[in-house]
C-alpha cells in the first residue's frame, strides 16, 4: 500500500471518529446548553444533524419544569425531522425549513399559585436570552422563518391548575393530526380542524390562562369564535325548524274539502 493510499485510510479513520464523537456527545451538549439557558431540564435520547444537508432528527425530547414546579412532565417529544436550508439560516433574513415533522406524545400545562405558567416561564427564558433579529424589510420577506410544509401531530394535552384552593387536573385527548403549507407564524396552525377539536374539549379559558403572548390570545379568541359560530348555528336550526313546525301546524288546521 502507498502513502497516499495509507494516507487517505488515516484521515478517513479521523473523519469517522469525529462523526462518532459529534453522535455521541451533540445530544448531551444541545441539552445542556438549553437546560442553562431556559431553566428547565432537557432530556434527549437521539439527536443527529448534518451541516452540510441540514438533516436534522431528534427523538426521546423530554422537557421537565423546573424545581418548585408542583408536576415535573412539561414536553414529550417523540420524534422531529427537519430538512432545513442551512444557507438560508447563515446569509438571509428568513430562515427556511423546507420539511418539518414534528411528533408531540404530551404538552403539560401548568398554572402555579402566583398564577404564572411554565408555558410561560419558558417563553420568558428565551426572551431575556437576547432581543431577536428585526424581520426583514426586504420586499417578500416580512417574517423570520419559512416552513414550507409542516406535519404536526399532537396526541394528549394536560391541564393542571394550582391557582385555587384544591388541584384542577384535566387531560385531554386530542389526536391532532395536521398538515401546513408555508407556516410563518403560529398563527397559521389555528386552521379549523383544530380549533374545532379544542372548541369540542371547552378548552377556551384554559388555551387563554394557560398560554403567554399574542398566540394564546389567538388561540382563545378562535375557539370563542367557534363557540359563537356553534350557538348561531344551533339558533338558526331552532329558528327553522320552529318555522317549519308551525307551517305544519297551519297546514293541519286547514279546513279539508
Amino acid at each position: 500500500m502507498n502513502w497516499a493510499a495509507k494516507a487517505c485510510l488515516f484521515f478517513g479513520g479521523i473523519l469517522a471518529l469525529v462523526a462518532l464523537a459529534w453522535m455521541i456527545f451533540l445530544p448531551a451538549v444541545v441539552a445542556r446548553e438549553l437546560s442553562s439557558v431556559t431553566g428547565f431540564n432537557f432530556r434527549v435520547a437521539v439527536l443527529t444533524a448534518n451541516p452540510f444537508t441540514g438533516r436534522v432528527v431528534v427523538r426521546g425530547l423530554a422537557v421537565n419544569n423546573p424545581p418548585g414546579c408542583p408536576t415535573p412532565d412539561f414536553v414529550q417529544l417523540r420524534e422531529l425531522r427537519a430538512d432545513v436550508e442551512v444557507f438560508s439560516w447563515i446569509f438571509s433574513e428568513q430562515g427556511v425549513v423546507d420539511d418539518l415533522d414534528l411528533d408531540i406524545g404530551k404538552i403539560s400545562l401548568v398554572r402555579l399559585h402566583d398564577g404564572t405558567t411554565n408555558a410561560g416561564a419558558f417563553m420568558d427564558a428565551f426572551r431575556r436570552r437576547g432581543p431577536a433579529p428585526a424581520a426583514s424589510t426586504r420586499p417578500g420577506k416580512r417574517t423570520r422563518y419559512l416552513v414550507r410544509k409542516l406535519h404536526l401531530r399532537i396526541d394528549q394535552l394536560v391541564v393542571a391548575d394550582y391557582s385555587g384552593s384544591k388541584l384542577d387536573e384535566k387531560a385531554y385527548g386530542l389526536n391532532i393530526d395536521q398538515t401546513y403549507i408555508d407556516v410563518t407564524g403560529p398563527s397559521q396552525l389555528l386552521v379549523p380542524g383544530v380549533v374545532r377539536s379544542l372548541h369540542a374539549f371547552g378548552l377556551r379559558h384554559d388555551i387563554a390562562r394557560l398560554l403567554p403572548g399574542e398566540f394564546g390570545n389567538a388561540l382563545a379568541s378562535a375557539v370563542g369564535g367557534a363557540a359563537h359560530l356553534g350557538t348561531e348555528v344551533k339558533e338558526a336550526a331552532k329558528k327553522t325548524g320552529e318555522i317549519i313546525k308551525g307551517l305544519i301546524d297551519k297546514l293541519d288546521q286547514t279546513p279539508k274539502q
